[in-house]
């Protein structure tokens, strides 16, 4: 029966879920998103995001390796020569937490200048693909980077958060948009897939129930077996709406429970700083220190 089948359907679909949505779930919304997207959430233009990515076989090796190619980067987008010299520090995140940054000073010196840019490693992500070399790591790293040579950036705080607050829970009443929303694409479709078959059905399984029951008040004599024909619809409906009902449920209690992909939560940062001035009178030149509350 077509029904069955449909009910079928939703639950292969359900089925599949479980394999295929857990490696689409690990990449970063940063990476989805991209860099355009980052960039429009800094509060000032004294730094950029940038992800570098590089394929290999040693994970070590590709992470000091994309230092060195966000270095050759910086130099070719300033158009700046010279011996590259890179210097980096960690920072203990706020708290005391594991969480380390690192924080990077790379200074470009020839005969006529010296060119000093700062990044800070702000997240990072690896995945195994297969190629004709066999297994690789891909690897990606999401930098803030100063926009110009010397002046020290000021970079917003940067929280990396698979939380996503209250609005994929009211979004997954329609089953999967709050998925979709929190960077599950392939959970997403799938639970959206099965609402479309399950709205389907229960669409269909209702018109022919009102067809049968047209049929029984038009045609008396064969009113027994259209009255048969007529329940067994109601019976598939009423299946359809549970397993539908089902999957809303399922949909919003997974928005809320369940994390979503790694994002990056940019909000400007509030620092006090001391900082040198001089102070220029008429009559004496002074040097002197600054408060400066940064928000």
């Amino acid at each position: 029966m077509k029904i069955r089948n449909y009910l079928v359907a939703i639950a292969l679909l359900m089925v599949s879920e479980v394999s295929a949505s857990e490696p689409g779930g690990k990449k970063p919304q940063w990476l989805s998103k991209g860099e355009t997207y980052l960039n429009s959430q800094r509060s000032n233009d004294t730094y950029y995001f940038k992800i570098i990515q590089n394929v290999g076989s040693d994970l070590t090796a590709l992470r000091q390796g994309n230092t060195a190619a966000l270095a050759d980067y910086i130099g070719k987008r300033n158009q700046v020569q010279g011996l590259e010299m890179t210097e980096m520090s960690n920072m203990q995140s706020q708290g005391g937490g594991v969480r380390t940054q690192e924080n990077y000073q790379m200074v470009f010196k020839n005969s006529f200048s010296t060119d000093v840019f700062y990044a800070t490693l702000v997240d990072q992500y690896w995945e195994r693909v297969e190629s004709s070399f066999g297994s690789l790591y891909q690897y990606y790293a999401l930098y803030a980077v100063s926009t110009s040579s010397g002046s020290q950036p000021v970079f917003d705080r940067f929280e990396v958060s698979r939380s996503y607050g209250a609005a994929p829970v009211l979004m997954s009443v329609i089953p999967g948009a709050g998925q979709l929303y929190k960077g599950q694409k392939v959970k997403g479709f799938v639970m959206m897939g099965g609402a479309v078959v399950g709205a389907a059905s229960i669409i269909y399984t209702s018109n022919r129930r009102a067809y049968y029951e047209t049929r029984i008040a038009e045609q008396p004599k064969f009113a027994r077996e259209y009255s048969k024909k007529r329940d067994d619809f109601t019976t598939w409906r009423n299946i359809a709406i549970g397993a539908t009902g089902a999957l809303v449920v399922w949909s919003v209690l997974d928005a809320a429970m369940t994390p979503g992909a790694t994002r990056i939560e940019v909000s400007p940062s509030t620092s006090l700083t001391i900082r040198p001035t001089v102070m220029n009178t008429p009559d004496a030149v002074g040097f002197g220190t600054t408060l400066a509350f940064d928000f």
